[in-house]
């Protein structure tokens, strides 16, 4: 029989997993001629879809050969009308996982479809070669953001990151990939990751996200998600950020400084350029303080007190963003609360009108009374009842009044140890009346001058 029949020619299929567990005995022992004779005989080589249960992987002939990498037994599988679209299991890349190319090339020679491969299983072959030949034929191999993937969690694959720097500036889906990649390896703190990411090209002040099915920038628009250097800026990383060189033209710094992890990342970024929107950074930094997410570390309010040391005096008197920044505030611990209170309150940090509207709530104020960073305000009567109450637990007004007018005031200056000027200020908060001027002179002249009688305190 011609080679033309016998490929031509459709097996039988089996209704049951059984009638061809012969075959595949056959096929694992490298029987070639027998498995021949069985294919003469007209008996099945797979079985209809049907006859496979649910939830199980039975392998096939096809997946037998190919595994134990059997170029021979593959060959007469697929001459004799071994049926690939009912293979479960993807042959090609059954090869491409061993490595074997040669089978490879065959079962694409018998009709296997070159856009089923999985593009993982591609690009983790590490073969430039591979990799060349699939984009020449159209494939994506972008897709499922597998490439990024492969870059972003190991330094392994310098094939693929030698084929990535030659094609990543005439396709900007790679160029994707690869910027996506290193902010894995910044999330990771992976430096040499970093270091390998940006030799091959990745650019990390471009925003990278996988979350999308499709490059945005393939569409024309802008890309979004996190660059690198934020991604940076909020893992807390400053060895990375450093090196990756933020740029107060290409980067966004009032994000870098709203997601900043440590003080130290914040500081670093003030050397290159101030806050611009105090309160949008204040209010996004404090929400983290307060607001502890699962799974997370907590953050201190040491980021916080960088912001406020970096030389930018904050204004604002919008009611509703003090009244955002007054609700993270009250959610601090004591301890935080406290530092940050003391740290606004001064003039050169934080303008008085807004650290007044700040604190003018009563819930605001009586946290801060109880911390001791606020006094209650004193109304004019009662300071001045105060002022009495303190004068007459030193001064008898009775026998006040009493020195006043019986000898000069130098004379009973010193008798308190206090000066003229001071005499005249108690007498006249605790209504002592005093003598007139030239009263002792008209006295020694023989004058009688009546005395007024000593008011009622009120």
């Amino acid at each position: 029989m011609g080679e033309d029949q016998i490929s031509s020619r459709k097996p039988l299929l089996a209704r049951s997993l059984e009638e061809f567990k012969p075959l595949h005995k056959l096929c694992r022992e490298g029987r070639l001629y027998e498995v021949e004779r069985w294919i003469s005989d007209g008996r099945p080589l797979q079985a209809e879809p049907a006859a496979i249960v649910k939830g199980t992987r039975p392998k096939t002939a096809l997946q037998i050969a190919i595994e134990s990498g059997q170029h021979s037994l593959t060959k007469l599988l697929l001459s004799n009308g071994y049926q690939l679209q009912l293979e479960r299991y993807r042959p090609l890349d059954l090869a491409l996982a061993i490595r074997r190319w040669d089978l490879f090339d065959l079962l694409l020679e018998w009709g296997a479809d070159l856009k089923s491969v999985d593009v993982y299983t591609v690009l983790n072959t590490y073969n430039t070669e591979l990799y060349e030949r699939f984009r020449a034929a159209g494939f994506d191999l972008t897709q499922g953001h597998e490439m990024a993937s492969i870059l972003g969690h190991g330094t392994s694959n310098r094939p693929l990151l030698g084929f990535v720097k030659r094609y990543r500036a005439e396709d900007p889906k790679i160029q994707s990939e690869l910027n996506l990649a290193l902010r894995y390896q910044v999330r990771k703190g992976n430096e040499r990751g970093v270091a390998l990411c940006l030799w091959a090209g990745a650019d990390p002040h471009v925003p990278a996200s996988d979350t999308v099915e499709q490059s945005d920038t393939e569409n024309g628009e802008e890309p979004s998600g996190w660059s690198a250097i934020e991604e940076a800026a909020s893992e807390g990383d400053l060895a990375i950020l450093q090196r990756l060189g933020p740029d107060p033209v290409r980067d966004n710094f009032d994000e870098l400084y709203r997601y900043a992890r440590y003080g130290t990342i914040v500081s670093f970024l003030s050397t290159i350029q101030k806050p611009n929107n105090i309160t949008s950074i204040l209010s996004s930094q404090l929400w983290w303080v307060a607001t502890p997410l699962p799974y997370s570390s907590p953050r201190g309010s040491g980021v916080i007190e960088a912001v406020l040391s970096c030389g930018v005096r904050w204004e604002e008197q919008n009611p509703r963003l003090l009244n955002n920044i007054r609700r993270s505030l009250l959610k601090l611990h004591d301890y935080g609360l406290t530092v940050l209170v003391k740290r606004l309150k001064r003039p050169e940090v934080c303008v008085p009108e807004t650290y007044q509207a700040l604190i003018r709530t009563p819930n605001m104020q009586t946290r801060l009374l109880a911390l001791g960073l606020w006094k209650k305000p004193v109304s004019e009567a009662e300071r001045r009842k105060d002022e009495v109450e303190r004068l007459l637990s030193r001064y008898d007004r009775t026998a006040l009044y009493d020195q006043v007018w019986s000898r000069p005031a130098y004379e009973v200056t010193k008798s308190y140890g206090i000066s003229g000027v001071m005499l005249g200020k108690v007498c006249r908060k605790l209504m002592v009346p005093v003598p007139p001027r030239g009263y002792w002179a008209r006295i020694q002249n023989g004058q009688q001058i009546k005395r007024p009688s000593l008011p009622k305190l009120s």
